[in-house]
């Protein structure tokens, strides 16, 4: 199967929107710990969803997008990273517990989420997709008008169908797997998840899955998730710039997601 082609426009797009983003950072007060980890030294302990492309075990080795990203910014920081892999509806109870320092795990910055939550600036762009079962008459998303359309319970892509498709009847199961399984019984015609998951949704299903249906979502940028007021979130930004204007960020995009032409603005800014 051919791998999901993920285009991001422009190296300045994302700069343009971390500039944006970094005025409207939050500059209340903060435990002593997270100031003196935001100087060098410490822990920056990430939580992760334990699935890939986000965070997965290969070969001995620990890999996944998210990983690398968050991996790359505590290094930037001088902190030590620490990971914790857990399911993705765990995550926000975590940060809320301080049991976590920050969520790296394909999170879409809402405003919904932003009233409790501070978002770093994007690292990445949503990319959704509907997965449907080999032989669906749904060949476009246009398709899934009248459907049954599975989503995660508590995902952002619940919402986003909600708003945007009004004549979808949608299903909400616990997880990808019971969404799949609801698929296999004929109780749902598609599966709408973050379109990174496809691949390994598709690899892993007990069932055969079409080619997934996948495109980007306007407005609808990726960030770290940290809570209100971390000052943090300021170095975090920064180092998010830096990576983007050395190729790092790129070198990470590329090594997950295979890339379209680029811009030449990217070998313009060091990609």
């Amino acid at each position: 199967m051919n791998r999901i082609k993920l285009v991001i426009a422009s190296a300045v797009t994302l700069l343009g929107a971390i500039a944006f983003t970094g005025h409207f950072s939050h500059s209340a007060p903060t435990a002593t710990g997270e100031a003196s980890a935001a100087v060098g030294g410490g822990t920056l302990r990430i939580g992760v969803d334990s699935t890939e492309p986000v965070y997965y075990q290969s070969g001995g080795a620990t890999k996944g997008f998210d990983y690398e990203m968050a991996h790359s910014v505590a290094e930037g920081m001088g902190v030590e990273p620490e990971f914790v892999a857990m399911d993705f509806d765990e995550l926000f109870p975590a940060l809320r517990a301080g049991k976590i320092d920050m969520i790296g795990a394909q999170v879409t910055n809402t405003s919904e989420l932003e009233r409790e939550f501070d978002f770093s600036a994007p690292y990445f762009s949503t990319y959704v997709a509907f997965l449907t079962p080999e032989g669906s008459t749904i060949r476009t998303r246009g398709d899934v008008n009248g459907k049954k359309v599975a989503v995660v319970d508590g995902a952002i892509q619940g919402a986003y169908l909600e708003q945007k498709y009004h004549d979808v009847d949608i299903i909400k199961a616990p997880n990808v797997g019971a969404a799949i399984e609801l698929i296999g019984l004929g109780e749902a015609d598609a599966l709408f998840h973050g379109a990174p998951y496809a691949q390994s949704i598709i690899k892993g299903a007990p069932i055969a899955l079409e080619e997934p249906i996948v495109y980007p979502v306007k407005d609808a940028p990726i960030g770290f998730v940290l809570r209100s007021g971390d000052q943090r979130k300021e170095q975090i930004d920064e180092v998010l710039s830096d990576m983007v204007l050395s190729g790092e960020w790129l070198r990470i995009k590329t090594a997950y997601f295979e890339a379209d032409p680029l811009s030449d603005v990217f070998r313009d800014k060091g990609s």
